[in-house]
């Protein structure tokens, strides 16, 4: 495949895999969570394919002069590296062998994809036209919504992307075809993808305060206004919830935060056992996590799991674990399964990140020429809030990893001009 636009056409192929391997699913016996592992493991053997050309040419030069390791390149390479000492951790622990594997892989495949990534010299294999992306993302959102199919989690993310885009341009027409089909799909998914949506709002108006305001100053306001929403935040879920129904799956996770936010959180009502179950989670890792020196500073290792049978009542989890309900490998909240998995190595990372994520926002705010570096950078800012929740979508995110060595190399490019 040739290389320019090669990040534009990986997109688009991903998603069109991603659909067919949820419509492929749907006529199996697997259902909820438990499709999870085999979408995975499809999408894992596309990007090998894809990127299989890139990786057999791949030359390592050692004698190049290592420069100053960017926060980016420390963030993937510290964590590849540690991830191989963190094998030992899991076999000496007796962690289940695949999942000590699949661990790994992950972190090999997106270590790899930074890599061919950084030394792609060729600038415009990442550039593509924002119209055509704009025209593509809502082709596949009208599929998703004809054809019934849950959409993506990418899917939605790019389209707020290409939203913000379109109005940074001050394309409304464009912004609103595709906030049509958005907002017909979001209400089948989870209430992170509203948090990102409403994110993109508060950037964009950051964004233009950011034409006559420092940058500090603009970040105090974004602060404020996030404290301000904070404490209206009852009145402000009861006004959503006028909108959105109840019953469909955003409404009840919105109406669930709602209850709890009025109400305090009942731990032995089932209406609460999505969120209840997070936070008993939180607490069986803490207890871990702090149980020895070893593990405070190095984690359980690669694929440690909990036994879900005794601290879990969620039956949806306990019944889709792939090797049982005693071997629950999924840490929903990212911070918490880097501290898991890695400990205190783990949370150090975890604040490398928000390092990353940071100066991405920064970077979104200051640009205000080139739309595809904007778009990579603000793919990092909402997939890592995405991510928040569940964990296991920031590591298995192939684009995640692109995006996090094209924003590395336009920072490296404006320095050296």
């Amino acid at each position: 495949m040739a290389k320019k636009n090669k990040k534009y056409w990986f997109i688009i192929a991903y998603l069109i895999v991603e659909i067919i391997l949820k419509v492929v699913l749907s006529y199996t016996d697997i259902n909820g969570f438990a499709v999870a592992p085999y979408m995975r493991l499809g999408i894992i053997f596309f990007t090998v394919v894809y990127f299989l050309v890139d990786v057999l040419n791949i030359k390592f030069d050692l004698t190049t002069r290592v420069d100053k390791v960017s926060s980016n390149s420390l963030f993937v390479y510290g964590w590849f590296v540690f991830s191989v000492f963190s094998i030992i951790i899991g076999i000496i622990n007796r962690n289940p062998t695949l999942y000590v594997i699949t661990d790994f892989i992950y972190l090999f495949l997106g270590a790899l994809l930074y890599y061919i990534t950084e030394i792609d010299t060729n600038y415009k294999s990442h550039l593509f036209s924002i119209k055509s992306m704009s025209n593509m993302t809502l082709l596949m959102a009208v599929i998703c919504i004809i054809s019934g199919v849950n959409p993506p989690a990418i899917l939605l993310i790019i389209i707020v992307i290409i939203i913000y885009l379109n109005l940074l341009r001050k394309r409304i027409l464009q912004a609103l075809i595709l906030l049509v089909p958005y907002m017909i799909l979001v209400v089948v998914t989870n209430r992170t993808q509203l948090i990102v949506f409403l994110l993109m709002i508060l950037i964009l108006f950051l964004k233009r305060t950011r034409k006559h305001l420092s940058l500090k100053t603009v970040v105090l306001s974004g602060a404020s206004l996030i404290f301000l929403v904070f404490l209206l935040k009852n009145q402000l879920l009861d006004f959503v919830l006028l909108f959105i129904d109840k019953n469909s799956n955003l409404g009840f996770r919105i109406y669930q935060v709602s209850v709890i936010f009025n109400e305090g959180i009942d731990f032995n009502n089932p209406f609460f056992v999505s969120i209840s179950q997070r936070i008993v989670e939180c607490q069986v890792v803490i207890s871990q996590w702090t149980s020895s020196i070893g593990s405070f500073i190095f984690g359980l290792g690669s694929g440690a799991t909990i036994d879900g049978s005794v601290f879990y009542s969620d039956k949806s989890v306990l019944s889709s674990a792939l090797l049982g309900s005693d071997k629950i490998h999924n840490i929903h909240l990212l911070p918490f399964a880097m501290i898991f998995r890695y400990g205190l190595i783990g949370l150090l990372l975890f604040l490398v990140l928000i390092k990353i994520v940071y100066k991405s926002f920064v970077c979104v705010l200051n640009e205000t020429k080139n739309m595809v570096i904007i778009f990579w950078n603000l793919f990092v800012i909402f997939w890592f809030f995405f991510s928040i929740p569940a964990a296991s979508f920031l590591w298995s995110m192939p684009l995640f990893w692109i995006s996090l060595s094209i924003i590395k190399n336009n920072t490296n490019e404006e320095k050296s001009v």
